[in-house]
């Protein structure tokens, strides 16, 4: 694997194919994405460290991402898993590697602030006192409704992709307000990951070019980066797909996601920040 310094790819998911079971209320069923296939995506994109998130369709199995870390080793890989924030020990939590737990809110459907906020009190209760971060993945709606609760959690809050942003939204002007004053929460992290999501698989990302240097001026210092590889499909292409058959991979170019990146940042030391000093810092490289 190319070990060149400079690139941490802070959102990626692994799918072992037919070697763990999946979550049986899942919502599709991935095709292979191993840790083989992981280093020859870093290898492309010139990174040297990565941070697998718990993708859905295990729900809280962690083995499957767990494992990927310690194939790649602690120096090179940590993992955001997913669990019942309820349940007591989350003994997963104590596993080498592990930097925090995720919700994620778009995929479950779950829309009501109060139980989403419950969820997120109980997940900070199960770190404890650790430096653990929280990762969640939910609509610009929904975070805006959160964000009282957002600050008062005491550790990193990740915003996955975007912090859900949309830009066919019929009412983007009103949502890129709320995100940035989300994102004016000193404790709230602007994942830029996924932009093809937010742009809705464009060929390319241009529509970005005058959002997201706003977005990366609110929140700065607090801004990382993440492919989203192996980019899984549609959600609504999910609705009348049968579970017994599997979601092909978006075809993404997340070389031209780097390089989003660095113009989006506008100076090297900015990209730098977002690239590699940021996310090593917050993951605990």
């Amino acid at each position: 694997m190319n070990t060149q310094i400079g690139i941490v790819d802070s959102h990626v998911h692994v799918f072992s194919g037919e070697t763990a079971p999946l979550f049986p209320a899942r919502s599709y069923t991935p095709d292979l994405a191993n840790e083989v296939m992981l280093r020859a995506h870093l290898d492309r994109i010139s990174a040297s460290r990565v941070v697998i998130v718990q993708p859905s369709p295990y729900g809280t199995n962690n083995e499957p991402s767990l494992n990927a870390v310690a194939r790649l080793g602690l120096e090179t890989a940590k993992c955001v898993i997913v669990v019942d924030p309820h349940a007591r020990p989350c003994g997963d939590l104590t596993l080498p590697g592990v930097c925090g737990l995720r919700a994620n809110f778009k995929t479950s459907g779950d829309a009501d602030p109060e139980y989403c906020l419950s969820q997120l009190r109980a997940m900070g209760g199960a770190l404890g006192q650790s430096d653990k971060i929280l990762e969640i993945f939910a609509p610009v709606a929904l975070l805006y409704h959160l964000r009282a609760g957002l600050s008062e959690l005491g550790r990193p809050v990740i915003l996955d992709h975007f912090g859900g942003l949309k830009l066919s939204s019929p009412i983007l002007a009103e949502d890129l307000e709320k995100l940035h004053e989300v994102l004016s929460l000193g404790n709230v992290i602007l994942k830029a990951s996924g932009a093809c999501r937010a742009t809705n698989y464009a060929p390319t990302h241009a529509a970005l070019d005058g959002i997201a240097p706003a977005l990366f001026a609110t929140a700065k210092g607090r801004v990382i980066w993440g492919s989203d590889w192996p980019h899984t499909g549609k959600s609504e292409h999910r609705i009348n797909r049968p579970l017994s058959e599997l979601e092909e991979f978006q075809d993404v170019d997340d070389v031209q996601g780097v390089a989003d990146i660095r113009r989006w940042a506008g100076t090297a030391n900015d990209a730098e920040e977002i690239l590699w000093n940021t996310p090593n810092a917050l993951f605990g490289f």
